[in-house]
């Protein structure tokens, strides 16, 4: 598979509304856990943290995917105009 085509799959899974709806959810959650801790419950605010950690990872791997497709396109392009 190809840049482009890496692109493309990743474009299609971060615009599909029930992996939107999933990144959306599961941040809330990760949030509402978090704030609702108790003071004492370090462990499970760390656990929270990583989660939302994880969740921006994955959403930045995947943007990261797309940025690297498009410019594999643009560099495709300018060499067919030359």
């Amino acid at each position: 598979m190809n840049e482009e085509q890496r692109a493309e799959n990743a474009s299609r899974i971060l615009n599909d509304p029930m992996v939107a709806e999933a990144f959306e959810l599961l941040r809330k959650e990760f949030l509402i856990g978090w704030e609702n801790s108790s003071t004492h419950d370090a462990e499970t605010r760390e656990t929270l943290w990583l989660g939302l950690k994880i969740l921006s990872r994955l959403q930045s791997h995947f943007e990261s995917i797309i940025s690297t497709g498009q410019l594999a396109k643009a560099q495709r392009d300018s060499n067919i105009l030359f």
